[in-house]
């Protein structure tokens, strides 16, 4: 496979931070139509809608189905990095990202001349999108989609990785950021994987961390390289993963799409069929894609992935096409 530098043509848009004043935000941007924005997790920024490979660029999918596509770095992720982490203390909290999202909706939605825009949310980026959206009160947004959704139950797994060894009932103290690398990013996902099964190429796995370490070139100086990643993500999964939820799912009345792979263990069919019954959406589905895990928008079934999740849009989308930047 060619270098995958040949595959990054996504649009960089940097926006300000209102919230933070002198911090610059990131879009990734594809193609000409109705607005998407897509809001990522705890681990990969906007690079996971934004693979540099051929086959499993969601924001190129999304682009030739007629879509104007935008991937969102918050604060502290990919090419979003501050002039300095702090020194200490959890960074690029739940609240925060709310707020980068709430200025990524105000500027796309003013780009495009004040319609509505439709909000993709993936794992993390499911929790923080619908409390947006509640926050919102619905304004604003064409329509919900929460990818990989993590909503309020108990999952061992997560708990055990995130509480002080020495006190399990509370959560390990948190530094600003954590270093990624090719190995960690390999074991994680290859844990999820059916013996034997080959729903991922190497050419994606290789494609999503080689850029994602170009995105931040002081982490990726590191031995091994690695790329460096805020945790403020855990303070909000320290209380789903112990089935606390953090917003009321019955706020949320616009038309909602829950999806999710089979194999994923991170987002339970019990957590997202309880998140669907206590929707307050009149329209809401839930879709479930068998082989699949986590991370199935980077492996052989995300063309599954990416028909389902554009059906749903194109049924409720409201914006007319701009000229792309």
């Amino acid at each position: 496979m060619p270098d995958w530098r040949a595959y990054d043509l996504s649009h960089k848009i940097k926006i300000p931070s209102r919230q933070h004043p002198g911090l610059e935000l990131t879009l990734r941007q594809h193609g000409v139509g109705p607005p998407v924005l897509c809001v990522h997790g705890a681990t990969f920024s906007g690079r996971i809608f934004d693979i540099p490979h051929p086959e499993v660029n969601w924001l190129e999918n999304l682009a030739k189905a007629g879509f104007s596509a935008y991937a969102l770095d918050i604060r502290g992720y990919g090419l979003a990095k501050p002039r300095a982490f702090p020194a200490e203390g959890a960074y690029a909290t739940g609240q925060e990202a709310i707020a980068d999202i709430a200025d990524a909706v105000d500027w796309i939605s003013q780009r495009h001349g004040g319609m509505a825009v439709s909000v993709l949310g993936w794992s993390w980026g499911t929790v923080t999108s619908a409390r947006y959206v509640i926050a919102q009160m619905g304004r604003k947004i064409a329509a919900l989609v929460l990818y990989a959704p993590i909503f309020a139950q108990h999952n061992q797994g997560w708990i055990d990785m995130l509480a002080d060894p020495h006190a399990p009932a509370c959560l390990r103290a948190l530094t600003p950021f954590r270093l990624v690398s090719m190995a960690d990013t390999r074991e994680r996902w290859d844990a999820q994987l059916p013996s034997g099964a080959e729903w991922r190429r190497d050419s994606v796995l290789t494609a999503l961390v080689e850029s994602s370490l170009h995105d931040d070139a002081p982490g990726a100086s590191a031995l091994p390289a690695a790329f460096r990643v805020p945790n403020g993500t855990f303070l909000d999964l320290w209380e789903c993963f112990n089935g606390r939820s953090l917003y009321d799912p019955a706020a949320i009345t616009c038309p909602t799409l829950l999806v999710r792979g089979g194999q994923d263990p991170t987002s339970t069919r019990s957590d997202a069929l309880g998140l669907l019954d206590r929707l307050g959406a009149p329209d809401r589905s839930y879709v479930e894609i068998a082989g699949g895990t986590h991370f199935i928008n980077a492996e052989a079934r995300a063309p599954a992935l990416f028909a389902t999740v554009t059906a749903f849009l194109t049924r409720h989308s409201r914006a007319a096409p701009l000229p792309e930047i």
